[in-house]
Parts: C-alpha cells; structure tokens; sequence
C-alpha cells in the first residue's frame, strides 16, 4: 500500500496538510517512487489541495501520513478512501518511515483542526451556500426591475 508523507523543506513531517511543501510518495516496500511538489502552499483555498489528492490518487496512495489537516480537507481525503495519519508536526522523515513513532489514525472530519475561516471565505466556494449581497445605501430591496420598458408612461 503506497503511503504519502506531507514534509517541510527539511524533510520534516508538515504540520498542516495544505501548507506542506512536498509530499514523498513511498510503496509498500518502503522504497522512495517520487517527491510531488506542492506548488500552492502559500494560496488559500481549497484548489491546490484538490489538485494534491489527485495526484496522490495517480500513484496509487492509500495511506497519507501528515502534521495537521483542517476538517473540511479530512473529510473529503477520507470520502475518497485514503487512510490518514496523523503524528506530532517536524517528526523525521526516517522516523516515519522505520515506525519508531506512534501514528494516530484520523478516522472521522471532527478530529481534523476547525477552519479558521468563516465557511465559505476562503473564497474557493468549499462553504456553505453564497451569501446574499449586501444591502448598500440607495440600493433597493426589491427584485431587479429588467424587462421594464414603460412604468406610468415613462420609457425607462
């Protein structure tokens, strides 16, 4: 079973999944196969870490080994049949990968970290649904008048 390592630029255990600046892709054996960059480490929302468990899908990963990961991301690794891990954020690579740490394993959303974020404001639309604008001064609450072409005789 291919297991994924979300990592820090020294070859640490990230501590949040979305921030890591590269995942090592290992096999069954233990054996190194490929190192994906995270080219969205720095961007918020949600985009770049789809484009991660997609990647993570192609070579086959079935278990993902990580710092922290937010609820929302648990939910949707764990819906598309990954197995997560969780141990202590900067844990050595080696670590890891000779078991001599503990790995907790993430089972359910709920035991991911609460978005900071109001839902939804990360503005990649992973939220609930989209607020209704606000009301500015000199707006009216009633609904757009298009199709109108005549009010009391006057051609708008």
């Amino acid at each position: 079973m291919p297991m994924a390592i979300a990592l820090t630029p020294r070859d640490q255990v990230a501590g949040h999944f979305g921030k890591a600046a590269a995942f090592a892709v290992y096999d069954q054996h233990g054996q190194f196969v490929i190192k994906i960059e995270n080219a969205g480490s720095r961007e918020l929302g949600c985009k770049h870490k789809k484009v991660i468990q997609r990647q993570l899908a192609e070579y086959g990963v079935s278990e993902i080994v990580l710092g922290n990961i937010g609820q929302r991301s648990l939910a949707r690794l764990l819906n598309a049949g990954f197995k997560v891990s969780r141990v202590a954020p900067r844990t050595a690579l080696n670590d890891v990968l000779t078991g001599s740490v503990d790995k907790e394993a993430l089972t359910s959303a709920e035991q991911g970290r609460d978005c900071k974020r109001e839902k939804g404001a990360c503005g990649c639309g992973c939220g609930s649904k989209k607020k209704a604008p606000v009301a500015k001064v000199g707006m009216s609450s009633l609904a757009p008048m298009s199709g109108l072409a005549k009010i009391g005789g006057f051609k708008l």
